[in-house]
């Protein structure tokens, strides 16, 4: 009994420091923290991601350029993950949803939306408002134990579904208008400040 507990209890904590890798990634994406997303994955780890496919650092370096470029902002998502735990190797799928903004000119527009989407918004007047893209999919991991620390060897996606749209925004003055609070892309932002601030703490 006490060695069928034992192997419980490493499993979970096993689950929990996979989940922590799979939860930490939205933060290095949106924040784009290369440092932080190379640190999720082992040095010869592999990503094969939508349009790319190479090592995961070759992604890294690749996804955080095109994203600063490409957006004024963006926000992932990890909803739910599967998690089965062999030893040393683990498996995990994990649903995801993403938000980005783009914001630019008819040429960086039809760009990435396609010529037809932006001539409608050019038409419609909407082509300098802001252009919402959504997707959701999955996240398919292998995860691997190496000197007693777990990070992602190999990931797969799934994008199962996508939709863009124009932004909407409030009238001047509305309530929705007033309603700003909003994100760094680097290391100001919030959530770096206040963990720094909580690490920094002492107990008396």
């Amino acid at each position: 009994m006490a060695d069928k507990s034992v192997t419980q209890l490493q499993t979970l904590l096993d689950r929990q420091a996979i989940e922590h890798i799979l939860t930490t990634y939205p933060r290095a994406i949106d924040r784009l923290d290369l440092d932080l997303l190379k640190s999720l994955y082992h040095p010869d780890a592999r990503d094969s991601h939508a349009v790319f496919e190479g090592t995961a650092y070759e992604f890294a370096e690749h996804i955080i350029e095109f994203l600063r470029d490409m957006f004024t902002s963006t926000m992932h998502h990890v909803t739910h993950s599967n998690i089965e735990v062999h030893g040393d190797i683990a498996a995990a799928e994990s649903y995801y949803d993403a938000y980005h903004l783009l914001e630019g000119d008819f040429d960086k527009v039809a760009g990435y939306f396609g010529s037809t989407y932006a001539e409608r918004c050019r038409n419609e007047g909407t082509i300098d408002a802001g252009h919402e893209f959504l997707c959701g999919g999955r996240y398919i991991d292998i995860f691997t134990r190496c000197r007693g620390e777990w990070r992602i060897a190999e990931r797969e996606i799934t994008v199962e579904w996508k939709h863009f749209r124009p932004v909407t925004r409030g009238d001047s003055g509305s309530g929705i208008e007033r309603v700003v609070a909003p994100a760094g892309r680097d290391l100001d932002d919030v959530a770096y400040r206040f963990f720094t601030r909580a690490g920094k703490a002492r107990i008396v």
